[in-house]
């Protein structure tokens, strides 16, 4: 296996599809996009240490793919420097672990190299992911921009969407998450709307076993 990773434009609508297509050509079978906390339970071992442990070696010896989204960065606006520090120790021993970039959205980040515009298709996919993820006092159209605490509190939630975002740009296969709430119980319908796959952390080792058998 030489290590390539193929790249895709389109997202792929159904993962196992696209590990067909890549199983046995010399190339990583199974490409995954990764959000924050797989960061932090990797630091932290108090959530999940087993499965990510599993994904990282699968991922050196060229098995799966593990992609950061680089809103990663702006979670880490909200941690200290000590778990920032650690966070961002654990990534520089994982080489493996890569970045995709975030779209561009004006009030949430600085732009910058993790940051890319967006296209029109990718407006209109990022209108469904708000409409799906986000309550409704955090859409277009509600938003406060002169209360600092709700915009706290937005920032917040639109990081999901943007990390959802830079998955879909990147065609990878699927995004794995262990955020419950707002994005596992809502996987039906982003995957209708957007065509993004959303693993949990048992579920995309599950999947990453079958890509290695």
């Amino acid at each position: 296996m030489d290590g390539r990773i193929c790249v895709w434009h389109e997202a792929v609508d159904d993962a196992d599809a696209g590990m067909a297509r890549r199983k046995g050509c010399g190339q990583v079978a199974l490409r995954l996009t990764i959000e924050t906390n797989f960061v932090i339970y990797g630091v932290s071992r108090n959530r999940f240490a087993v499965e990510i442990d599993e994904l990282v070696e699968l991922a050196r010896a060229e098995v799966v793919a593990l992609a950061l989204t680089t809103a990663f960065e702006v979670d880490q606006e909200r941690a200290d420097d000590v778990k920032r520090a650690r966070n961002l120790e654990w990534l520089r021993q994982r080489p493996v672990v890569t970045r995709v970039p975030q779209p561009g959205r004006w009030d949430y980040a600085t732009w910058g190299p993790g940051s890319v515009f967006a296209s029109t298709e990718l407006e209109a996919i990022r209108s469904e992911i708000d409409r799906i993820v986000l309550p409704t006092h955090y859409r277009v159209g509600t938003v406060a921009p002169d209360d600092p605490e709700y915009m706290r509190r937005w920032r917040r939630k639109v990081t999901d969407v943007q990390h959802l975002l830079a998955h879909h740009m990147s065609g990878n296969d699927a995004f794995v998450t262990s955020d419950q709430y707002d994005i596992v119980k809502k996987r039906d319908a982003l995957r209708s709307a957007a065509g993004i796959v959303v693993y949990t952390f048992p579920e995309a080792v599950q999947r990453a076993r079958a890509a290695n058998s």
